[in-house]
């Protein structure tokens, strides 16, 4: 402390010998007092790794801190970090690089007048609690303070978090089961005992689950259920086609033909119909879509869709399930077909993603697929392998990053930890805060990546 007050006073004394010295030059001292950029340096951060005998490894690095730029805000005076800190950075003991306009000296906020210290670039400073630092303008007639912060992320944003929210058990009886994410809620349609009931809960909430009163898809197949525009869609069991504005009273459209529905994009609905792909603007008329491999390499089970529009403009739709078991007993590998369209376009060709023998990363063929679009990767999962040995129920989240033509597990991408095994339908969503709704059974699970939580990503 003696230390620190006596440099702030020699710094104030060299000032006043030098505004005292006057010979033909006068020497005109500002009275502007401002931090006009302030910059971290270095910083120390643990990483923990699992080596190769499956132990965590904890070694320490160190990073520029720069590349997290603090912003001066000369409004409010406050000092921050908009990118925070990767989590385990240490800041206890972190150079800084202060650009000002006068003499600066700095305090934690919850001391008093007599702690200030004096800034010097060659002095580390602890920046584990909120700092006010203080410039002085050159001729001493005026000072401001300025309230700094550094942020450090709390949490890895390299691991996947679940919870479970909910065991309502409502649906515990249901023979299918499909998830949307629709106007504010999470909607769960369940097919059971030859009826349907619909379950919302808001996107914020999760934990308290509301049935609905339906009228007019009592023959609805709830695996086939989409968003389309502002409505809801899904196939009877019968082929019919039903669509609904509330998700709640629906009405038979006056389609020409029998449609197992598959997916929508932003302009068409697209469906299975005896053995080929159709398309549909309005779910009235159907004009078949060209395939670029014979329809006998089409999905009949385990449907799992997706569509979204690639950082290019291109809008991809992607297909994935599986051929009958029976008469497909040595498929390896689920069924891959993706089109895609550009601005304007009205249709493409299906093309079909063959499993090429030296493509070690296929789509496994899952029982009840699931498929969605997360940030910019596609993660499928799913129940046991359709053969009941390759694969367990939840085993695995499968990411793609090339669009759907290899699928590969990694650390990151991970389910709970408990559903692992279990033999329960599935279903899953995604909403506009990248919060992955899982419904396995009678559970309800939450999950999402850390850093795409982060307020600063």
């Amino acid at each position: 402390m003696k230390k620190s007050i006596l440099s702030l006073s020699l710094a104030v004394l060299s000032v006043l010998l030098i505004c005292s010295c006057k010979d033909d030059d006068e020497v005109v001292l500002s009275s502007d007092c401002y931090i006009s950029s302030f910059t971290l340096g270095n910083v120390k951060r643990q990483i923990t790794t699992v080596n190769s005998a499956g132990r965590d490894t904890t070694y320490t690095i160190s990073y520029s801190a720069s590349y997290f730029p603090m912003t001066v805000n000369q409004l409010d005076g406050k000092i921050a970090n908009k990118d925070s800190l990767p989590v385990n950075s240490d800041v206890k003991a972190v150079l800084a690089t202060v650009e000002s306009s006068g003499t600066v000296v700095y305090k934690k906020v919850s001391e008093g007048e007599d702690a200030w210290k004096a800034y010097s670039t060659s002095d580390s400073i602890d920046f584990t609690s909120p700092l006010t630092f203080r410039v002085y303008s050159p001729d001493y007639s005026a000072s401001r303070d300025y309230t700094l912060q550094v942020n450090v992320h709390q949490q890895d944003g390299e691991v996947f978090s679940w919870e479970k929210v909910a065991e309502p058990a409502a649906w515990s009886t249901a023979e299918a089961v499909k998830t949307v994410v629709w106007k504010g809620y999470v909607w769960l349609f369940s097919r059971e005992n030859g009826g349907v009931r619909a379950f919302t809960t808001a996107l914020a909430d999760g934990k308290s689950w509301t049935e609905r009163t339906l009228s007019g898809c009592a023959a609805a197949d709830v695996s086939t259920l989409v968003v389309f525009g502002n409505e809801l869609y899904v196939s009877g069991v019968d082929g019919t086609l039903m669509r609904s504005e509330d998700g709640l009273n629906w009405s038979v459209c006056a389609a020409d033909r029998s449609v197992r529905l598959l997916v929508a994009d932003r302009t068409h609905l697209y469906a299975l119909s005896d053995g080929r792909i159709y398309r549909s603007a309005d779910g009235a008329l159907w004009l078949e879509e060209a395939l670029d491999e014979t329809p006998a390499f089409l999905p009949v089970q385990d449907f799992a869709t997706v569509s979204y529009t690639q950082e290019n403009g291109l809008e991809r739709t992607l297909w994935i399930g599986n051929r009958s078991m029976d008469d497909y007993p040595s498929d390896e590998a689920a069924m891959v077909w993706s089109h895609s369209l550009a601005a304007g376009q009205e249709t493409a060709v299906w093309a079909y993603f063959n499993a090429a023998p030296d493509n070690h990363y296929a789509c496994p063929r899952l029982q009840s697929l699931n498929l969605i679009r997360y940030g910019e990767v596609l993660l499928a999962l799913g129940g046991k392998s359709l053969d009941g040995t390759a694969h367990k129920a939840f085993d695995n989240m499968y990411v793609s990053r090339d669009n759907g033509v290899t699928w590969k597990t990694d650390g990151v991408y991970v389910l709970p930890g408990d559903l692992e095994g279990k033999d329960v339908l599935m279903s899953v969503a995604v909403d506009a805060e990248y919060r992955v709704w899982l419904v396995a059974g009678d559970e309800v699970w939450r999950g999402r990546l850390n850093q795409l939580g982060f307020e600063d990503r």
